[in-house]
C-alpha cells in the first residue's frame, strides 16, 4: 500500500501533467489559429445561427484598420498588441434588410470591439472597456449584445478584436430579440433553481439543531457564499445587480472570488478531513496553498491575474483529490462523497471548462459557463451529504456519551448507598457486640462479688487473687469494646467534614484551570464542622466550581459560607455569562443545557449535583442575573452541624 510521501509525489506529478498537457493545448490552438478559414455562414430565416463555422483567428497586420475617434482608451488597447482578432463573413440571401443580435457568449471582457463591414463601406458598431458600465450598454442583459443591421441580399464581414479572462474564446451567434428573451427566461428558471438547491442544502446545516455552532457548518457556509458569487459572476448576475457603475472592480471580481473559493474550501477540507492529524505532510501542502492564494490578492490589477488564478484553481483541485484518495483508503467518515464532489469540481470546473476556454470544448451543444452550473450543483450536493452524515455519527457518538455518562452517575450514587448502607451494618454490628459487652460484664460482675467473700478465708488469698487479676484483665478488655463502639454509634452518627480542609482540597485542584482562562479562584475558609459524606460534598461542589469556571470569561470564581437562621448555605458564586431565568430550573433535568451551551458538555451536570443533594438531604439553590454572573448555593441544615472551632 502506498504511503502518504508517495501519494504526494503522484500529486505533484498529476499537476506536472496537466501543465504539459496545458501547454500542449496552448501550441494546438495556436497551430490552429493561423489557418484561414474559408466558411461563410448563410443567413435566411433563422431565428438563431451559430457563427462557429464561419469564424477565423487574424492577423493583426490583415486587419482593415480604422480609427475609433473619441475612445482612445479603446485605441490604445488595439494598438498595444494584447488584442484578439475575429472575422465573421455573415450573407444575408433575405430579400430584405433585417436586425439581429450578435451574442459573443461573454457576461463581460476586458475589452471589446466590432466593426462591420458592408457595401464596401467599414464602421464601427460597437466598442466597450474597463470604464464602460452596466447601465451604457446597448442591450441592457447579464451577457453582451450587439445590435446589427445586415442589408439584403449583400455579404457582411464583421472584424471583432477582444480580450478576455483568460483568453476565453467567443461563441458567437446571431439572434432575434424574441429568442433571446425566450432563452433569458429558460436560463432564469434554471439559475434560480440552482440557487435555490444551495440554498435548501445550506439550510439543511443551519437550521439543523446544533448546525449553527458546529464548525463544519460554519466553513461550509463561506464556501456556499463564494459558490454562489462564483456562479453570479460567470451568469453577470453580479454586475448587473451587485455592482453596475463598478466596471473596473468587475474585470478582477472573478480572480478574487476564485482566491477566496480557494481559501474557504481548503479551510473546510483541513477541517472535515482533520488533515493535520491524519495527513501532516498533507497537511502543509494545504496550508501553503492558502497562503499563496491570500499573497495573491494584492495582485488583482496585474493583467494575467486570471490566468494565475486559474493555474492555482488546477493546483489546489489536485492537492484535494489527492486528500479525498487518502481519507477513503483510511476510512476516514464520509471521505467519499467529499471525494466525489472534489472529482466533480475538477472535472467539471477546472479540466472541461479550461478545455473549452482553449477551444477544445468536447461537447459542443453545452455553453463554457455549463461546467461550473454542474459542479455547483454536485459539489455541494456531495458535500452537504458528507457533512450530514458527520453530524450524523456526531449524533451517534454523543448520545452514546450520555448514556454512557448517566450510567456512571447512577453507579456513583448506587456505590455511595451500598458503603453508607455498610457503615450502617458495620455500625448495628458494633452496637451488637457492644450490648453483648454489657451482658458479659454482669456474671463477671457477680463472680468479683463471689471472689471477694472468699477473701475471708487467708488459706484461699492467692487463688482469689489471681481468679481477681483474670476478671480485671476481661472487664477490661470488654470496656474497651464498649468505649469503642459507643465512639463509632454514640454521637457522632456520620462523616465529620472540616470544611476549611475540603476548601483548600478544592483550591488546589481547580486553581490551575481557573488561572489557564485568566480568573481567579477564591475560597473564604470556615471553621465549621459538619456530619455528612465528604465524598458527596466533595462531589457536588466539583461539579458547581468546575462549570463555574468553563462558562466564566474573566473576573473571579468564589467558594464561600453564609448564615441563614435554621441552616448554612456553601455557596459558589462567578462573574460567568449568567443564565436565562427559564433555564435556571430547567437545567436541572437530565441533558438539558441553557441558551449559552457548550458543545462539550452534556447537560448533566447540575443533575448530578440535585441528585447528589437529595442523596444527603441538601437542598441545591440556583440564581442569576444575565450578563452579571450566577450564584449556586447549597443549603444544609443546623442540626447536620457538629461544631465550631
Amino acid at each position: 500500500m502506498p504511503n502518504v510521501a508517495q501519494i504526494c509525489l503522484l500529486g505533484g506529478r498529476l499537476a506536472l501533467a496537466i501543465k504539459l498537457f496545458i501547454l500542449s493545448v496552448l501550441l494546438t490552438i495556436n497551430n490552429i489559429a493561423t489557418a484561414e478559414a474559408k466558411a461563410v455562414c448563410q443567413l435566411q430565416t433563422q431565428a438563431e445561427l451559430a457563427l462557429t463555422a464561419c469564424m477565423q483567428t487574424l492577423d493583426p497586420a490583415t486587419v482593415p484598420w480604422v480609427g475609433l475617434a473619441g475612445k482612445p482608451l479603446m485605441a490604445d488597447n488595439l494598438n498595444s498588441g494584447a488584442a484578439h482578432w475575429l472575422r465573421l463573413d455573415i450573407d444575408n440571401a433575405n430579400a430584405s434588410d433585417i436586425r439581429r443580435l450578435l451574442a459573443v457568449g461573454l457576461p463581460d471582457a476586458f475589452f471589446l470591439a466590432v466593426f462591420q463591414a458592408q457595401n464596401g463601406r467599414l464602421a464601427t458598431v460597437y466598442s466597450i472597456d474597463q470604464t464602460t458600465t452596466f447601465t451604457q450598454r446597448p442591450v441592457i442583459n447579464r451577457f453582451l449584445y450587439v445590435p446589427l443591421t445586415l442589408a439584403a441580399n449583400a455579404p457582411t464581414t464583421l472584424y471583432l478584436a477582444y480580450r478576455t479572462h483568460g483568453k476565453t474564446p467567443l461563441q458567437a451567434r446571431l439572434l432575434t430579440a424574441e429568442t433571446l428573451a425566450q432563452q433569458d427566461t429558460k436560463n432564469d428558471v434554471l439559475n434560480g433553481v440552482l440557487l435555490g438547491v444551495l440554498l435548501v442544502l445550506a439550510a439543511l446545516l443551519f437550521f439543523n439543531h446544533k448546525g449553527v455552532g458546529h464548525a463544519e457548518s460554519r466553513n461550509y457556509a463561506g464556501l456556499i457564499v463564494f459558490s454562489l458569487l462564483f456562479l453570479g459572476q460567470v451568469q453577470g448576475y453580479n454586475f448587473q445587480f451587485l455592482w453596475p457603475e463598478q466596471a473596473a472592480w468587475n474585470r478582477f471580481a472573478p480572480g478574487l472570488i476564485g482566491i477566496g473559493s480557494v481559501i474557504t474550501h481548503a479551510w473546510f477540507s483541513l477541517r472535515f478531513l482533520q488533515v493535520q492529524q491524519r495527513f501532516r505532510r498533507l497537511y502543509f501542502s494545504f496550508v501553503a496553498l492558502i497562503g499563496l492564494a491570500f499573497c495573491s490578492v494584492p495582485l488583482y490589477g496585474n493583467a494575467y491575474f486570471t490566468e494565475w488564478v486559474s493555474l492555482l484553481v488546477v493546483l489546489y483541485a489536485t492537492v484535494a483529490v489527492v486528500a479525498g484518495v487518502l481519507a477513503v483508503r483510511r476510512h476516514v467518515p464520509a471521505a467519499r462523497f467529499y471525494l466525489l464532489g472534489a472529482l466533480s469540481l475538477i472535472v467539471f470546473n477546472v479540466v472541461l471548462m479550461l478545455l473549452s476556454i482553449f477551444g477544445l470544448n468536447p461537447f459542443p451543444m453545452l455553453s463554457i459557463f455549463t461546467y461550473p452550473k454542474i459542479a455547483y450543483i454536485l459539489e455541494p450536493v456531495f458535500f452537504i451529504i458528507a457533512v450530514l452524515n458527520q453530524l450524523r455519527r456526531f449524533d451517534e457518538q454523543k448520545a452514546e456519551l450520555r448514556v454512557k455518562r448517566q450510567a456512571e452517575t447512577e453507579l456513583l450514587v448506587k456505590a455511595e448507598q451500598e458503603r453508607l448502607a455498610a457503615l450502617q451494618e458495620a455500625k448495628n454490628q458494633q452496637l451488637l457486640l457492644a450490648c453483648a459487652s454489657h451482658d458479659l460484664s454482669q456474671p463477671l460482675a457477680s463472680i468479683r462479688f463471689a471472689i471477694d467473700a472468699l477473701r475471708v478465708r487467708e488459706e484461699a488469698d492467692p487463688v482469689a487473687q489471681h481468679i481477681n487479676k483474670t476478671l480485671d484483665y476481661a472487664q477490661g478488655l470488654i470496656q474497651g469494646l464498649i468505649h469503642q463502639a459507643r465512639q463509632e454509634i454514640g454521637d457522632d452518627q456520620a462523616d465529620r467534614v472540616l470544611l476549611f480542609e475540603l476548601f483548600d482540597r478544592l483550591h488546589s485542584e481547580f486553581a490551575a484551570a481557573a488561572a489557564k482562562k485568566g480568573l481567579r479562584l477564591d475560597t473564604v475558609g470556615s471553621t465549621i464542622e459538619i456530619k455528612g459524606s465528604a465524598l458527596l460534598l466533595h462531589r457536588i461542589l466539583s461539579n458547581l466550581i468546575g462549570n463555574a469556571i468553563r462558562y466564566s470569561h474573566k473576573g473571579r470564581v468564589l467558594v464561600g459560607v453564609r448564615r441563614r437562621a435554621d441552616a448554612i448555605e456553601i455557596q459558589v458564586l462567578d462573574s460567568g455569562v449568567g443564565l436565562f431565568a427559564a433555564d435556571c430550573l430547567a437545567l436541572m433535568s437530565p441533558f438539558r443545557q441553557g441558551q449559552h451551551r457548550d458543545e462539550a458538555g452534556y447537560g448533566l451536570g447540575l443533575f448530578i449535583v440535585k441528585t447528589l443533594c437529595q442523596q444527603c438531604h441538601y437542598e441545591l439553590k440556583v440564581t442569576s442575573k444575565l450578563g452579571k454572573g450566577s450564584v449556586f448555593a447549597i443549603k444544609i441544615p443546623l442540626a447536620d452541624c457538629i461544631t465550631e472551632r
